[in-house]
């Protein structure tokens, strides 16, 4: 009995992975009959950087539609095997961006005519179910692009979406708010906190960093909120996120962490880190998810509450 077709509809996520599991796991055995030393994972990111030349990791994950994590992730594998380099933007030094190097555009035309044969034994295999199964994929896929299944959840449930919006004197009180509040039920308020609070446009955006937002389309409520601190050229810091309590659960965290770390690969930095207490696991969770890697505090913190340190490569 097959449990995942049995499901229905509720299973198309597993079911979508099985089947991407199954060609991936042939895909293993093909390049490796074939004497290549690729694997599948690194297709989509080196077909992006052959068709769109140098670009930044963001970019990448963007075109490519997955996170900025997942791509991180193969970037490092890639540059490890010397497929890949970072390199900084011709057109703006500050930027990094990831490129094709010799031996990568060497090794991409001696797998043209295995990707020609895959793509001829895939369009058989299409051919053979009699219907349109990558026009039916494309419809779905544009589905979601104009709204998620997060989103079509909430509505169902009652709830309206989310939108991230970036900062403004009007929403300058409600950082600080948001911040007194979550800090106080956890810790308590100091020194620092306040000279961030008291002026988050002087100590923060004034600076070269930014602030967002997550509001409630519908009813204008401020969900949550997280700041990007600018430190040098190169480090960042992500800081001050809280979501309240009502919206916890619906993915607003993740929203605001994900925002925030756009905006630091679109600015140039190349490593963002974070300082935050155990006692916060659900948070912890989310930066693992989010890309962050644990390391050990490489200077002394300017909360005495900070016990966790984390860092993000951003390339």
């Amino acid at each position: 009995m097959d449990i995942l077709k049995n499901a229905g509809a509720l299973a198309l996520g597993s079911r979508l992975r099985r089947l991407s599991d199954q060609l991936m796991q042939d895909g293993i055995l093909v390049y490796r009959d074939s004497g290549q030393d690729f694997e599948p994972r690194w297709f989509t990111v080196c077909l992006y950087l052959k068709e769109s030349g140098p670009s930044a990791v963001m970019d990448i994950a963007r075109g490519l539609g997955v996170t900025h994590p997942s791509v991180n992730y193969v970037a490092k594998e890639l540059m490890k095997v010397n497929l890949i380099a970072a390199y900084k933007d011709a057109n703006d030094r500050r930027k990094r961006v990831l490129a094709l190097t010799g031996a990568g555009k060497a090794k991409l035309r001696e797998l043209e005519p295995i990707w020609s044969d895959i793509e001829f034994i895939l369009r058989e295999l299409i051919d053979e179910t009699q219907v349109d199964f990558l026009g039916y994929m494309e419809t779905i896929e544009r589905s979601l692009a104009q709204k998620s299944f997060h989103q079509r959840y909430l509505e169902r449930q009652g709830q309206s979406s989310v939108e991230i919006v970036g900062f403004s004197r009007d929403l300058a009180d409600h950082f600080s708010r948001l911040n007194e509040d979550w800090i106080s039920e956890y810790f308590s308020l100091e020194e620092t906190d306040r000279k961030v609070l008291d002026d988050p446009k002087a100590s923060i955006i004034d600076t070269g960093g930014e602030i967002v937002f997550a509001r409630d389309t519908e009813t204008g409520e401020v969900l949550g909120t997280c700041a990007l601190v600018r430190k040098d050229n190169l480090l960042c810091e992500l800081a001050k996120m809280v979501v309240v309590k009502s919206a916890r659960g619906r993915g607003v965290g993740r929203l605001i962490g994900e925002a925030v770390v756009r905006l630091a690969g679109e600015k140039g930095f190349k490593k963002m880190y974070l300082e935050s207490n155990t006692r916060l696991a659900p948070a912890l969770g989310l930066y693992r998810e989010l890309g962050f890697k644990h390391m050990d505090f490489p200077h002394d913190s300017d909360y005495s509450r900070s016990n966790v340190y984390m860092e993000l490569v951003l390339f």
